[in-house]
């Protein structure tokens, strides 16, 4: 990676792509999909079962708008002025969420919430698409594995300390009614509002200096697609090797998103944890992940995409059976399922972001990206709302109650490794098999052992 780093031209765009990274990050943590801040407001709203899986639903129904995001760039050649507008007004309006409980109550305040969620959203994945093929025009093939996995853990470094901040912030303002909150007693609304307030502004703030930082970022200029619409989008589809790809994401999408609504309600709800030991088990999952990004990075630069997730399968097959057996008393064992979780998905989403890229055509990255984040948003937003409206009855199996929730968790882990069914018919040009994976890995380790057993004498 050092070799490409010499181009000046590269080594601008990582360092700006890190820094506008991190400020994008705090955005996230506090005000994105997956945000526990979020989720902890929809509780302090009483949403229920069904409004969780409206909220987490809308983050994979905003990924259909990736199609926008290729309309508007086909026939430019820069995406750089796009990419900036629609994710300044994505963040913008993020501020609107900690003014809801001021205004409104009751089911009008959950739906305006989610009203402005979506919107949000969809202006961060338009966003977002003609930003994946903006960095991929300027991140050479050969090192884009480890470019995604060296800043994914700086993001999660700076994910982790935004989260512990701010969810001690609020857990210390708010526990037990908060000392700080009796000088407040007389007013109509609930004090605990002029939190999210501040957070969602904070949050706010620092996506738009985000903003600033990535319009320094350099920018190839792209070819005009002089193709009509209708053969620029279909043209992926006749493309055998990227159908056969869209089956296996679709897939994966479908398994992942069974049960995925309620982990966070879960462990707010069922398991009573409050937001410091919410971060707890993030900050395990992401210091696993942090560990584990850069031999990620390597392995798929080294045997390819599709090898490395074939690994992670298995592994994210086994993490949500965890989940069955965590109680209020022994829901401490969610700890040891957060590393095994943060060493599955730090593989895993490096590949989300470059499997697509490393077989799609070089001129067709960005519409390839939108179609495959569409179907795969249409279907994660399919077994969501159907996990959400269909929640199985709780049982009681010999004297051991399991809810509803942990009934989906258990077939989620199911479905996920059923997706090495559709996984092995994709193909990678770059890629190496799983089996010389395999045999690569055990001869590295035995070489490793042995060194450490009969350690090399130094040459006098």
């Amino acid at each position: 990676m050092e070799k490409y780093l010499k181009d000046p031209v590269i080594k601008k765009t990582v360092n700006i792509s890190y820094i506008d990274g991190s400020f994008a990050q705090v955005f996230a943590s506090l005000a994105s999909s997956g945000s526990v801040f979020l989720t902890k407001l929809l509780v302090f709203l009483n949403g229920s079962p069904i409004h969780f899986g409206l909220y987490s639903a809308i983050g994979q129904l905003s990924q259909i708008f990736q199609i926008v995001g290729v309309i508007l760039t086909k026939e430019l050649k820069s995406r750089k002025k796009l990419v900036v507008q629609f994710a300044l007004w994505g963040r913008l309006l993020v501020i609107f969420f900690g003014f809801i409980p001021f205004f409104f109550s009751g089911k009008s305040a959950i739906y305006i919430f989610l009203s402005i969620f979506l919107i949000s959203n969809i202006f961060q994945t338009i966003s977002a698409n003609m930003w994946i093929a903006w960095i991929s025009d300027m991140i050479p093939l050969q090192i884009r594995g480890r470019f995604f996995s060296k800043r994914s853990q700086l993001l999660m470094v700076v994910g982790l300390l935004t989260g512990y901040i701010f969810s001690l912030l609020f857990d210390f303002f708010t526990k037990n009614g908060g000392s700080f909150f009796k000088n407040f007693s007389d007013l109509k609304f609930n004090p605990i509002s002029f939190i999210f307030l501040f957070i969602f502004t904070f949050a706010s703030l620092m996506g738009i200096i985000g903003i600033i930082v990535l319009q320094k970022q350099p920018e190839k200029e792209k070819d005009i697609e002089k193709e009509s619409i209708k053969d620029f989008l279909t043209e992926p589809f006749k493309d055998k090797n990227f159908i056969r790809f869209l089956i296996y994401n679709i897939w994966w999408m479908v398994a992942v998103g069974v049960g995925s609504p309620f982990w966070q309600p879960f462990m707010l709800k069922n398991l009573k944890m409050s937001l410091f030991e919410v971060q707890i088990y993030g900050t395990i999952s992401t210091i696993s992940a942090l560990y584990f990004l850069k031999p990620w990075g390597l392995f798929i630069d080294r045997f390819g995409n599709k090898t490395a997730m074939r690994f992670a399968l298995v592994l994210g097959s086994i993490n949500p059976f965890v989940w069955v057996f965590a109680t209020e008393k022994i829901k401490w064992i969610i700890y040891f399922e957060a590393f095994t979780s943060g060493m599955m998905w730090s593989g895993a989403n490096i590949v989300a972001t470059n499997f697509v890229l490393s077989i799609a055509p070089d001129k067709k990255r960005q519409i390839y990206t939108a179609i495959q984040g569409t179907v795969s948003g249409l279907a994660m937003m399919f077994s969501m709302l159907m996990s959400s409206f269909f929640i199985p009855k709780p049982l009681n199996f010999f004297n051991f109650n399991i809810t509803g929730e942990q009934i989906l968790f258990a077939l989620t882990g199911i479905l996920r490794l059923t997706t090495e069914i559709p996984l092995t018919f994709v193909k990678e040009k770059s890629g190496k098999s799983a089996r010389y994976a395999m045999i690569y890995l055990q001869q590295s380790l035995k070489v490793r052992l042995e060194n450490l057993i009969f350690p090399l004498k130094p040459k006098k």
